[in-house]
């Protein structure tokens, strides 16, 4: 955190957030560490063992996906579905221009390096889960994308226009000639590996955020689609034993990869004019998809 000459800390637009969501709920907010800082910015509080995750609340819908991503979780606890925990506190909590939610820490929480087979196993069950008794909402596969090139402050005319008319291209595809071959239902919505934590002796699914209503390939295709992200074949086929099905097969795995591409710009849309590494592989990504090439993009 930065400190002012005296010695006084400088809070961050997130932090003072922090601190008066932490007020509401009765939480000390005391020596909290910043996690990460990426579509969510996370804090940790070690006086309280809580996580906190702070969204911006001015982006359509986020009010509803948060408050649905608390419900749900809930019920897959109930349920005994290794999902992250949310704190039994009335949430999501609005402070200082964000929505604070607030989840147990998983003491010895660590990103899973592998367990692709793992996360195959558990999204098979989470589909295979009972109905959810309430409303969910619908999956959005285009309005985050677009939200995001609307506001984004590092785009050409040229890169914006050209993102626009790929949306709209595979809007047209996703809606007029796609046919499932899976059920719908609940999903999760960014089941990927990052998602995937080791704790208490179990893997746990965290980051509920996108968790909706949709066609079950959604949730597939972020692993399969994973070549792009350096994902070997032998592990793609590990997930594929864990599901019981490989969506590779299916005639309309591209349009889905295609949409899958185009949502993983959308933080390095938002935040690129504020952080140089989002900025640069933004432009990468876009002159691959632009040219229509298969190279391997990086994290940021």
């Amino acid at each position: 955190m930065m400190m002012t000459a005296t010695g006084d800390a400088v809070l961050t637009p997130a932090r003072a957030a922090l601190e008066q969501a932490c007020r509401k709920v009765g939480l000390d907010a005391s020596g909290a560490m910043l996690l990460r800082d990426f579509a969510s910015t996370v804090y940790l509080l070690p006086a309280e063992d809580v996580v906190v995750r702070l969204a911006e609340a001015g982006v359509p819908g986020r009010l509803e996906r948060l408050t649905t991503s608390v419900r749900v979780t809930r019920w897959l606890v109930a349920h005994d579905f290794p999902a992250v925990r949310p704190l039994d506190v009335t949430q999501p909590v609005a402070a200082e221009g964000y929505l604070a939610t607030f989840w147990h820490h998983e003491r010895d929480a660590e990103e899973v390096s592998s367990g692709l087979r793992a996360l195959g196993l558990l999204l098979r069950r989470l589909h295979d889960m009972p109905q959810v008794p309430f409303d969910l909402p619908v999956y959005d596969p285009f309005g985050p994308v677009r939200r995001a090139i609307d506001v984004s402050r590092v785009l050409s005319a040229d890169d914006r226009a050209w993102l626009l008319d790929r949306c709209a291209e595979l809007e047209e595809i996703y809606y007029e000639q796609v046919e499932f071959s899976l059920t719908y239902g609940l999903i999760h919505g960014d089941a990927h590996r990052g998602n995937l934590v080791r704790a208490g002796g179990r893997l746990v699914l965290c980051d509920w955020d996108s968790v909706s209503a949709g066609p079950r390939e959604l949730d597939l295709i972020p692993t399969m689609g994973g070549a792009r992200f350096g994902i070997p074949d032998r592990e793609r086929a590990e997930f594929c034993e864990g599901y019981g099905y490989d969506v590779t097969g299916w005639r309309y795995y591209p349009v889905l990869r295609d949409m899958r591409e185009l949502r993983t710009l959308t933080t390095a849309l938002r935040t690129g004019h504020r952080d140089p590494k989002a900025r640069e592989e933004l432009g990468y990504r876009l002159a691959s998809l632009r040219a229509g090439d298969g190279r391997r993009w990086h994290p940021f």
